[in-house]
């Protein structure tokens, strides 16, 4: 036996890890939303408890590694907790935080590779307002919401006033037209979004900025990108355009929203499944309308009615609308198919249905149309 440097884990940690990898697998799935064991990841920490294991019967490093089939530093590394499996790293991150009952804890933002994650909140597994306050509330909005938020005429503390509203037209945004990328990847679940809009509108600009507002209000990176030129079939239009772009970080609490807050798996996409948020019914009224914005300022028109398109989900947008007083909300049906939601152009400029901060061309012109 070899007299051995003390481990740098609590007696907390050890005594989990000592209970064998596969209850500390089930510890983790537990405790962590959304983190996934791949072939690597298990075999890591199938060798991490074997190296406490071995360290408590006094196995020298060079016995270890030899063993192990690892280098003399990981052993080094693991013992005073420097480079850990990211298995374990994420076990040691929330194990002295105690979840609620249908809480988890869940890394905002991930780094090389998810093996370094940070930013932990705690997120419900199933979603109504109250507990999506709660998860805005443990949120620090970046610095730049509020620079972002003078191109709006927002201050301060008209944001902070109204962050679950933001979240709400986020949700609305992430039904429309922004690129969700992501899913179960090989360590941690995450999603990032890839919204791009065309340059033949200009108030597209504008959107695109406010989006990216109501994402850093959730602490989330999301930056400007250099346009995007017509590819594929869009090159092959009548008459192709470049699209403005935003691209934000790749986040686990984008994947929270997707998976809990609109109800959707992940072999399942906005275009062609139905969504499952009936708690939204019970939200306040500025939390609906902000919602119904995201989904109009993305996929909506301007005709004699205002239309949002939204092939499986037509029905639900008319009962959110109806919640709100708009009674003619309704499907618009094509070939017997519920393809849109149809409202009266006076009652949508009531509400507004179109964002009132964004002023998109949409607005403009469901506006000049009330005037007219």
């Amino acid at each position: 036996m070899v007299e051995q440097l003390p481990l740098k884990y609590s007696p907390k940690f050890i005594e989990l890890i000592d209970k064998g990898p596969d209850v500390v697998l089930e510890f983790a799935k537990n405790r962590v939303w959304g983190i996934q064991a791949s072939p690597t990841g298990d075999r890591q920490l199938r060798n991490f408890c074997e190296f406490i294991r071995l360290h408590h019967q006094g196995v020298g490093v060079k016995e270890m590694a030899r063993r192990l089939s690892l280098h003399r530093s990981t052993i080094a590394e693991w013992r005073e907790g420097t480079d850990q499996p990211y298995l374990i790293r994420a076990i040691n991150d929330v194990l002295p935080t105690e979840s609620s009952h249908g809480w988890k804890s869940l890394p905002m933002h991930l780094t090389s590779g998810g093996s370094e994650p940070s930013g932990w909140i705690q997120v419900p597994t199933c979603v109504s307002y109250e507990s999506a306050l709660d998860v805005i509330n443990q949120i620090q909005p970046l610095e730049a919401t509020y620079e972002r938020g003078q191109l709006f005429g927002l201050t301060r503390p008209q944001i902070q006033a109204m962050r679950s509203e933001l979240f709400a037209y986020l949700l609305g945004i992430m039904v429309g037209d922004s690129g969700k990328l992501g899913g179960e990847q090989h360590r941690y679940t995450s999603m990032n979004l890839d919204l791009q809009l065309t340059l033949k509108q200009p108030t597209n600009e504008r959107l695109g900025e406010f989006v990216l507002m109501c994402t850093n209000s959730l602490g989330i990176v999301m930056n400007r990108r250099p346009n995007k030129q017509p590819t594929g079939a869009t090159a092959l239009g009548r008459n192709p355009s470049a699209a403005y772009r935003w691209v934000s970080e790749r986040s686990p609490l984008l994947a929270w929203m997707f998976s809990a807050g609109l109800g959707l798996n992940w072999n399942e996409t906005t275009t062609t499944h139905q969504l499952r948020m009936d708690w939204i019914f019970d939200t306040p009224r500025e939390f609906r309308i902000r919602f119904v914005q995201g989904a109009a300022d993305s996929d909506g028109c301007v005709k004699h009615a205002i239309e949002i398109a939204s092939v499986p989900n037509s029905q639900f947008f008319a009962m959110v609308l109806r919640s709100l007083g708009i009674t003619s909300a309704h499907c618009g049906y094509e070939k017997g198919e519920p393809l849109k939601t149809v409202i009266n152009l006076r009652q949508a400029s009531g509400l507004p249905i179109f964002s009132e901060f964004v002023k998109s061309y949409r607005y403009q012109k469901m506006m000049s149309r009330i005037k007219a």
